[in-house]
Formats: structure tokens, sequence, C-alpha cells
């Protein structure tokens, strides 16, 4: 039996300008309860980290937002909801493929390609998360990306198989649900751990830019603020942030 949220309900659009967008626009009119899912077979305005755009072929792939009400966490606390995203999308896709990992902090990668990104919009009230917007984008079934987007890979790719969306969305939702109600019990160390035994070249020596700057460095996990931790040359260790730091892919 698959974990539900308690308010599960989907919406399903045939084209929204972004899930997220439309997720706020229930908070703002009062009308979201947790556990609503919104799914767009396409979105013309899809948002990634920062200024970023996500881009799918219509119909191909899982383009969908969550709306949750963790009241229960401090804002130090939200990047736990990311750390939940992450280890939900790389559980789900693990058991379809391998060499699924999560490039920190949120990105979810096989091998050296993306497979799936996430875009988290909280809210605070009084010191409290008083909602989460959690937008999920995943590569299914679509078979080729633009040339710009040589970085990209999908499921379908990956395995030869074409997949059932709403099948992956049910499941992808209850592997969510699942770690949202391990948060809710207060198993922060449970879910950091899975997350971190996750992380894409954990231990292995990587390439990083900052300050305009690369630098050779060892991921070592991550802080509970969501930072990065590195062993730099030498030994010495130090925590980034995601817009101190740029993770260099290598390349084929």
């Amino acid at each position: 039996m698959q974990h539900k949220f308690p308010g599960w309900k989907v919406l399903e659009f045939a084209e929204l300008d972004s899930t997220n967008n439309y997720c706020r626009d229930l908070i703002n009119s009062g009308e979201a309860a947790e556990g609503t899912v919104v799914h767009a077979l396409a979105q013309t305005k899809g948002r990634g980290q920062g200024v970023k755009t996500w881009e799918g072929e219509p119909g191909m792939n899982l383009t969908f937002s969550v709306i949750l009400r963790p009241d229960f966490l401090n804002p130090a606390d939200q990047f736990m909801l990311s750390m939940i995203a992450s280890v939900a999308i790389a559980g789900f896709l693990s058991t379809h493929t391998t060499g699924i990992s999560i490039k920190w902090p949120n990105d979810i990668y096989a091998g050296n390609k993306k497979i799936a990104g996430i875009l988290i919009e909280n809210s605070v009230m009084q010191n409290r998360l008083d909602n989460s917007v959690m937008g999920i984008g995943v590569n299914i079934n679509q078979k080729h990306f633009s040339a710009g987007l040589t970085s990209a890979v999908s499921l379908r790719q990956l395995t030869g198989k074409v997949f059932d969306l709403r099948h992956c969305l049910d499941s992808l939702c209850g592997e969510i649900a699942l770690l949202y109600n391990l948060l809710k019990n207060w198993r922060h160390d449970e879910i950091k751990q899975r997350y971190t035994g996750m992380l894409y070249r954990l231990n292995e020596k990587s390439t990083f830019r900052s300050s305009g700057r690369k630098f050779s460095a060892i991921p070592r996990g991550v802080d509970d603020t969501g930072r990065l931790i590195v062993e730099l040359p030498g030994g010495g260790i130090k925590h980034f942030s995601l817009q101190e730091l740029e993770f260099i892919i290598p390349q084929p």
C-alpha cells in the first residue's frame, strides 16, 4: 500500500505556465489543503533554481508541485524539505535504473547527466514555515533534448522503456509522503544520513568553482543548514552555501 498525504488530491492540467505558480495562487486564495498535487503535462514557464528554466517536451515528463504545511519546522531547518524531495526522487529512480545520485544541493543525476530538478519555495510566518511549494521535474519518456541540453537524460533513454506518467507520479508522491512523515516525527538524522549517502561524488576528488577560481576538493557531506562540507587540499574543511560554490561536472 502506497503512502499518501492526509489531504491527497491530484489536480491534472494539460498545460500551465508553472505548477509552482498555480500552487501559490491556491494558497493565496485559501483553497490549498496540505498534500494537494498540481500536475501539468506541459509548462510554458517552468522554473529552476535562480534564473534557470526547466525545459521539457509536453506529455513526456513529470512536472508537478506539492503543497505542504510544514509549520512544525523552524526556518533554519528548511533544507530538510530539499533533502526529503531529493531522497524521494533518487529512491524512485533507483528502482528503475542504476547510477542515481543527488548533486548538491538538489539536482538528481544519472551518472554525470541531470535527470531531475527541484525548486522549493517556502513562506515564513512568525518564525515558522507557514507553507511550502515543492516543485519537481523528472525526465521520464523524452527521447531527445535540445542541443543546449547535452547534460540532460531521461529514464527512457537509460532503460529503453516507456513509462506510465500517472503511475510514476503516484509512486514518487508516495515516496515523498513517506519521507515527510519521517520529518514530522523528527527523524532528521535518518533523513540526513540517507541524503548524504546518495550525494554525487561523495568522498571523491572533484572540481569546483568559487569566486571565479577553480579548485579541487572532496565532498564530505552537508551541515544542518544545507551547506556543502568539502575537504580542501592539505586537509582543511570548509562549508559552502549554494551562492558560493559551483560543481564542475566532468565532461565525457
